[in-house]
């Protein structure tokens, strides 16, 4: 009994580990931040397709090199319990439809498709209110806990978007508004970053 406790709290350790290199927070801030270059890309008539491309692969890029030449080579390929996998399944689930369900938000917001101001307040409500829950979703089976900030996180940055418009003009207004709480989080994992290099060396630097 004692033995399994202790497989799954060196499991715990490793998952929880994993969280820890930054990109996940570098991730998710970039794509915060590419919902305020998008209205920026279309007024200078970048078709719509290339538009979404130029502005969110980066963060998928970004993510991939990232885990691939600087997670991988510190930490190994861990494989977790089913379990785990199944959490981390649910939290991708999750993830998506809170991006799909975004982006269909957004699109109401920026390009005006509906003109009722009190539609377009509710629309802003409904993006805050699924960033707060689904971020909650993935923070609960990920046991990733800053997930929970990234969702308020995520949800003030309409608020900001809806009170710069006044000051900087609906042009620049979603680049403030999404770029001040992407640029955060990105920020926030840098640190995390830095410090992950610092404590995990490559095994032939820390030789």
């Amino acid at each position: 009994m004692v033995e399994n406790i202790d497989l799954k709290e060196i499991e715990k350790k490793a998952w929880t580990s994993y969280f820890q290199d930054g990109l996940w927070d570098i991730f998710l801030g970039l794509i915060l931040l590419s919902f305020g270059i998008i209205p920026l890309l279309e007024d200078m008539g970048v078709p719509y397709l290339l538009n979404y491309i130029i502005a969110m692969v980066p963060a998928y890029v970004v993510f991939y090199i990232g885990k691939k030449y600087i997670t991988v080579p510190r930490m190994g390929m861990v494989r977790f319990s089913s379990e785990r996998k199944s959490k981390k399944m649910r939290a991708s689930l999750a993830l998506a439809a809170s991006v799909i369900f975004g982006f269909i938000v957004m699109l109401i917001l920026i390009t005006n498709i509906i003109s009722l101001k009190s539609i377009i307040l509710l629309g802003a409500v409904l993006f805050g209110i699924n960033a707060i829950v689904v971020f909650s979703i993935m923070a609960h089976f990920l046991d990733f806990k800053r997930l929970y900030i990234y969702g308020l996180f995520f949800a003030a940055s309409i608020a900001l978007v809806e009170f710069s418009r006044s000051y900087v003009g609906s042009k620049y207004d979603n680049l403030v508004g999404f770029g001040v709480f992407g640029g955060t989080m990105i920020l926030i994992g840098i640190v995390y970053l830095i410090r992950f290099l610092h404590n995990y060396p490559k095994p032939a630097e820390a030789g």
